[in-house]
């Protein structure tokens, strides 16, 4: 930049020289005129004189800008030139110039402003665009222009400017830089036509001062041009040093988190060459080296390296970071898993993941590992699913019942013992492979006593395991207070299972619980060497204690199950003979019953045509016919009665055998209703019966036979319970979807406990007295209705309350249209 300076000032100071030069030469030419003629007979020649000294005057000063040369330049001239404007105009370009030259390149929006004039107020005002102006011909030819008289000029008289600026005559030149582009013009602006064509030296004195004002813009551009660069250079400087810095710290940072992340990363390029951190080292074998490595890189020989779960090796090729550099990804599930060796020589299971790494020209230019050591994952998740297998059998365990249940039940009791202890035997091999342990006992508490018993243990073989499992209980098997608490308690035990030599172990002890009972301990047995019982193996072994005690308790109940089965088929066989004995019994009663109904009902037609027959006079022997009449009237009631029980006797065979058969027809309830009332109506004249019926029929499907049997067996019980002179009401009504029939009595009412059993078989309700007719009954009566009212899709129900009576009802769907 120094240079370019320098070369700046020495252009300038030529420029200077050149001009003096040029501005001297007719200095001297005035003075040697005035030795060989007078100025009057020289006047031009004087005129170009003075001009030219006032120029070399301007350009043998020295400024300290541009503006300052170009105001002294403007005063110094203005005089001399006897104009009464004199501006100096720079080409410009705005924004609306640049969009609209950008859309067509034809269009010239540049615009012209005054720099600076010797009248103020011309100073800083725009001209306008270039084509309204008369720089627009000294910008296309960068030659000066004279005009004489612009007002006659036809190229000028009608442009803007002439009007705008009352031009009359004009002198312009350029500002052209060194490179020819020009910066602007300088402008003599008179408003009255002049023979410009005649003084030719002023179009000389504004050229020379037109390059002398240049190169002084010239300059001033340059070295403003050169303090940017020179200001930009040091910016770059300054952040090309701060870039450096921040590069250097995001190095060291990078390197710092490379060595810091806890799995191993391997970077290699396409030729072997391995850059590692430091979790990578810790990684590989012992005998691992660079060098070792790029030789087996190149297949020189085999490095065991990596080798499948099975102990395979890994051929050179079937390496991951190979794979990887043949365009592999090793992501998802195709995350490679393989053994390896460390620094320690111990067996290492890694999940290595895989990238290619491309360059610029997306090829691969090497490969990125990340090797993550899951050894304890691994070997977690082997015991994991060991674990569960185990627990899956003893859930299977939990739920299974014998193949065939019915024969499991036939056999014996002792072949069902002998099943259910081999199932505990397979139990104490299942927790055995659960829990990772050398034995198991499942000891629970006797039922009389609190002492611990030996139900089951994995041991089978040893003679000595009774005594040895009572010496365990004895000794250690005391902390009752933590495994209430249900919590895991371990021991250290040394005693002899074999009868031989102690053995040094670990007793773990897992609380049995049954809901919130202590059911049992399971006891478990480590070697004191292989023992590392953590807080999920404690949580693991409570859990393994809870399903053996289900699983014991399982066992129990379907011993207890096989118990109730026999006492539920033997209930069951004595129900059906009962039903098979009532039925039987109805049939063989109701045969007697309807012989004695009908030779009493044949008695009583002979006894009342031999009344017909009788005479007045005898009346001893009428007094006797009517008391037999009474007599067989009585007896005719009293078989009557015994039918209705047997009646209902038969009626309870066939609701318990399923054999109730009903006809279904459609009905209209109403009418049922109201012939059963007259039917009651009849047998007690003296009762007042109120019945409420709407006029309009209810129709609903169902047996008209065993629907007026409900309804009689309703009215009869009213009439029954109730006061010979309380009324009783019988209503049918429409209650929603539903045709709803109730028998209202005012008799003693029913109790709560009366309410809830009044509707079971064979229950009579307590200390009601029968208050009209007689108080024979087998309580089966409502149970009965009940059963009959249900079977055609209804309900039945009562409000009492005791002393004020007891409204029976029942409800039935209404027929539906269709």
């Amino acid at each position: 930049m120094d240079s370019v300076m320098e070369k700046q000032r020495s252009t300038s100071n030529n420029q200077s020289n050149k001009q003096q030069s040029a501005i001297q030469l007719p200095t001297s030419v005035e003075e040697s005129s005035s030795n060989t003629s007078s100025a009057s007979e020289q006047p031009e020649k004087v005129e170009s004189a003075r001009m030219l000294h006032e120029a070399a005057q301007i350009t043998a000063q020295s400024f300290g800008s541009a503006q300052e040369a170009i105001s002294a330049a403007l005063d110094t001239i203005g005089h001399v030139l006897n104009c009464q404007t004199l501006y100096l105009a720079k080409i410009e370009t705005n924004e609306l110039g640049k969009s609209l030259q950008s859309r067509n390149q034809n269009i010239d929006k540049r615009i012209i402003s005054i720099v600076i004039a010797n009248e103020p107020s011309l100073s800083g005002k725009p001209l306008g665009p270039i084509d309204t102006t008369y720089c627009q011909t000294i910008l296309h030819t960068k030659q000066p222009l004279l005009i004489e008289d612009a007002r006659h000029d036809p190229s000028y008289q009608h442009l803007p400017t002439t009007d705008k600026m009352d031009i009359g005559s004009y002198i312009g030149v350029p500002l052209l830089y060194s490179n020819g582009r020009v910066f602007g013009t300088l402008c003599s602006i008179d408003p009255k036509p002049r023979p410009l064509s005649k003084e030719p030296e002023k179009m000389e004195l504004m050229q020379i001062v037109a390059r002398f004002l240049v190169s002084y813009i010239e300059r001033e551009e340059l070295t403003m041009q050169l303090r940017e660069a020179g200001r930009i250079q040091t910016e770059l400087a300054l952040k090309e040093q701060q870039v450096r810095i921040e590069v250097d710290m995001r190095v060291h940072e990078l390197e710092a988190i490379f060595d810091s992340i806890g799995d191993g990363i391997f970077v290699c390029d396409l030729e072997g060459h391995m850059q590692m951190n430091a979790a990578a080292h810790s990684l590989v074998p012992p005998d691992f080296t660079s060098k070792a490595f790029t030789d087996a890189f190149a297949h020189k020989y085999g490095l065991p390296i990596f080798t499948t779960e099975t102990d395979e090796l890994l051929s050179v090729d079937q390496w991951p970071i190979k794979r990887v550099l043949r365009g592999e990804k090793l992501t998802g599930d195709n995350i490679a898993y393989l053994k390896t060796e460390n620094q320690q020589k111990q067996k290492r299971f890694l999940s290595i993941s895989g990238m290619p790494i491309y360059d610029n020209q997306n090829q691969i230019s090497g490969g990125v590992l990340v090797c993550r050591d899951i050894t304890e994952q691994f070997l977690l998740t082997k015991r994991t699913h060991e674990t569960l297998d185990a627990l899956i059998a003893l859930a299977e365990s939990l739920a299974w019942l014998p193949g065939n249940v019915s024969e499991f039940f036939k056999t014996s009791t002792n072949d069902q013992a002998s099943q259910t202890r081999l199932t505990i035997e397979q139990l104490t091999q299942l927790i055995c492979a659960a829990l990772q342990c050398n034995l198991v006992g499942i000891l629970v508490f006797r039922p009389e006593t609190t002492d611990l018993q030996l139900y089951a243990c994995n041991d089978t073989t040893s003679p000595y395991r009774e005594i040895w499992w009572e010496t365990i209980t004895q000794t250690y098997l005391s902390d009752s207070s933590h495994l209430n608490n249900n919590e895991v308690v371990t021991h250290k035990i040394s005693s002899q299972i074999d009868g031989n030599s102690p053995n040094s172990q670990e007793l773990v002890e897992a609380p049995m619980f049954l809901g919130n009972k202590l059911q049992g301990i399971l006891a478990l047995i480590y070697k004191q060497e292989e023992f590392a019982f953590t807080e999920a193996e404690s949580v693991l072994a409570k859990a393994v204690a809870k399903l053996t005690g289900l699983i014991i308790e399982r066992e129990r109940l379907l011993k207890e199950q096989a118990e109730t089965r026999a006492h539920t088929l033997a209930l069951q066989e004595t129900n059906q003979r009962f039903n098979e004995f009532l039925s039987i019994a109805s049939h063989e009663l109701r045969g007697p019953l309807t012989a004695i109904k009908g030779n009493i009902q044949l008695a009583k037609k002979k006894l009342n045509a031999l009344s017909s027959e009788r005479t007045l006079d005898n009346k001893d022997l009428s007094a006797r016919i009517d008391k037999i009449h009474q007599y067989l009237e009585r007896s005719e009631h009293q078989i009557s009665t015994q039918n209705r029980l047997v009646s209902d006797l038969l009626d309870v065979a066939r609701i318990r055998s399923g054999k109730l058969n009903l006809h279904i027809q459609q009905y209209n309830l109403s009418q049922i209703v109201r012939e059963v009332v007259q039917d009651q109506q009849r047998i007690a004249e003296d009762r007042l019966i109120r019945i409420h019926i709407p006029e309009e029929g209810i129709l609903v499907d169902g047996d008209t036979d065993r629907l007026g049997q409900v309804v009689n067996n309703y009215l009869t019980n009213a009439i029954k319970y109730s006061p010979a002179n309380e009324p009783i009401d019988v209503t049918v009504s429409i209650e929603n979807s539903c045709a709803r029939v109730s028998v209202q009595d005012r008799g003693p009412g029913l109790t709560l406990e009366d309410q809830e059993h009044i509707w079971e078989r064979f229950y009579r309700a307590k200390n009601v007295q029968v208050l009209y007719g007689h108080g024979i009954g087998l309580g089966l009566g409502l149970h009965i209705c009940q059963t009959i009212i249900e079977q055609h899709g209804g309900q039945v129900g009562l409000y009492s309350e005791p002393g004020k009576g007891s409204n029976f009802w029942f409800l039935l769907p209404l027929l539906t249209t269709k």
